[in-house]
């Protein structure tokens, strides 16, 4: 975005200071970044839609804002910008499975309508999509998830080893 012309503004955000990371990358892509920690460890305390709301109030509404992360903050995110009437993408990332909407694993409905991450995305208008759903969707395999994490391997059978 930055080297095609446009001014970026980037927000990073994060629980604390240690979950920040690639700062100097996002710095590169943006003319302006912003970071901030839900616990204050790191630059500011607050949520990146505290950051949003004041950049938008001090500076004016940008032309688009993209949000990419944890589904709470996209949807938060979506739901603060809906109030200025600024467009806004959202990154999605559901489970896939096939990577060709066969499997429907990524399904999300955008507007009404079914769409799949993995061939339709995964970018979406964050006005549109129903974040209820997904978040519920998100939660499909968390206890496989934790089982996982508690063997100390990403959940492919091998042993704390994967096998990609």
């Amino acid at each position: 975005m930055k080297a095609a012309g446009n001014h970026v503004v980037g927000i990073m955000g994060a629980r604390n200071k240690e979950l920040i990371f690639w700062e100097e990358r996002m710095k590169d892509a943006c003319h302006e970044l912003l970071v901030t920690t839900d616990d204050g460890s790191y630059v500011r305390k607050g949520f990146v839609t505290d950051v949003l709301r004041e950049y938008i109030e001090s500076a004016g509404k940008p032309d688009l804002v993209m949000a990419i992360g944890p589904l709470p903050m996209m949807r938060a995110v979506a739901n603060l910008t809906k109030e200025y009437e600024i467009k806004t993408m959202v990154s999605l990332n559901s489970i896939m499975v096939d990577g060709t909407g066969m499997c429907g694993a990524c399904r999300v409905t955008v507007g009404g309508e079914t769409r799949f991450v993995c061939v339709d995305g995964p970018e979406f208008d964050g006005h549109l999509v129903d974040f209820e759903e997904q978040l519920m969707r998100s939660r499909k395999y968390k206890s496989e998830e934790q089982h996982a994490l508690n063997r100390g391997g990403c959940g492919c059978g091998g042993g704390g080893k994967c096998h990609g």
